[in-house]
């Protein structure tokens, strides 16, 4: 209904720093800041190689665009506020609509809840937690392929 749609974009603002508009349709979670890093430098390749992104959205609605130079897009990431933000969000924008956000969710299963719920309104068309699992079954060994399926 549209109040719990409005409720959860108005979330999404909150937590992530930036604009639900920017979120886009596939979604990786990680709960470790080196995994941003990756996707920060990725995202800034991507800008300069791939002609299908145009630009990238940091927490607190800070844009890179295509073409930027090198030294200015470095010194943008340097200077963003990402701390400011529960679940900070990056986002990787590609000109048909078809790009990557970033959702750094931080510690706990209630973040990761939290935020998958008001991220569901915008049918998404994938999200995947990238990171470390925080623990095993008697039946499985590390190093196994864990599909999550449902959370609780």
């Amino acid at each position: 209904d549209a109040a719990r749609v409005d409720f959860s974009l108005r979330r999404l603002v909150h937590y992530t720093g930036s604009d639900w508009r920017h979120v886009q349709p596939w979604i990786l979670l990680t709960n470790y800041h080196r995994y941003v890093d990756q996707f920060i430098r990725l995202g800034l390749t991507r800008l300069r190689e791939d002609p299908r992104f145009v630009r990238m959205v940091l927490p607190g609605n800070v844009i890179i665009e295509r073409g930027m130079d090198e030294g200015e897009a470095n010194a943008i990431v340097a200077g963003v506020v990402w701390h400011r933000y529960q679940m900070p969000a990056y986002h990787l924008i590609a000109a048909d609509g078809d790009g990557i956000t970033l959702v750094n969710i931080g510690v706990g299963p209630s973040n990761a809840k939290n935020i998958t719920d008001h991220l569901a309104v915008l049918r998404p068309h994938c999200w995947l937690m990238i990171g470390h699992c925080g623990g095993l079954r008697q039946s499985q060994t590390i190093g196994d392929y864990v599909l999550a399926h449902a959370y609780m």
